[in-house]
C-alpha cells in the first residue's frame, strides 16, 4: 500500500501489521495465537485493520484466515474504506470475490467514503 506502518502501539501489533502486509501467514497465526485480539485491532491515525491491509496487498490466503475467524468484512477505516474497496481499488479480484463471498456489502457507506469504486445505480 505504500504506507509505512508505524503507527502501532508495541511490537507485537507492528510485527502484526508487517505480516499482513507480506502475506505471512505463519506469523500471523503465532501472533494471533498468542493473543487473539489482534485480528480486531487497527491502526491508530487510518484506523486499517489487518484485513485492509491484506485485502490492498492482494493476500487472499491472509484475507481467508481472517474472514474464517469472524472479522467483519464490511469493518471501516478512518476514511470509510472497506476492504473490499481496498482489493478493489488495488486490482485484486482474488480478495475481492472473497469478501463478497463473506458478505461484504459493495454499497457499505460510499457516501461517506473519499473514493469510489464504481457508480452505483
Amino acid at each position: 500500500m505504500g504506507h509505512g506502518l508505524s503507527c502501532s502501539r508495541d511490537g507485537d501489533e507492528h510485527d502484526f501489521f508487517r505480516a499482513a502486509q507480506a502475506g505471512d501467514l505463519d506469523a500471523l497465526e503465532g501472533l494471533l495465537a498468542a493473543d487473539p485480539a489482534l485480528a480486531r485491532r487497527a491502526t491508530i491515525y487510518d484506523r486499517l485493520t489487518a484485513l485492509h491491509v491484506a485485502a490492498a496487498n492482494g493476500s487472499l490466503p491472509v484475507v481467508s484466515m481472517f474472514l474464517a475467524r469472524g472479522v467483519r468484512p464490511d469493518v471501516l477505516s478512518r476514511s470509510k474504506q472497506t476492504p473490499l474497496m481496498l482489493a478493489a481499488l488495488h486490482g485484486n479480484i482474488d480478495c475481492a470475490l472473497a469478501l463478497l463471498a463473506a458478505g461484504a456489502n459493495v454499497r457499505a457507506d460510499l457516501k461517506a467514503a473519499t473514493f469510489f469504486i464504481c457508480p452505483i445505480p
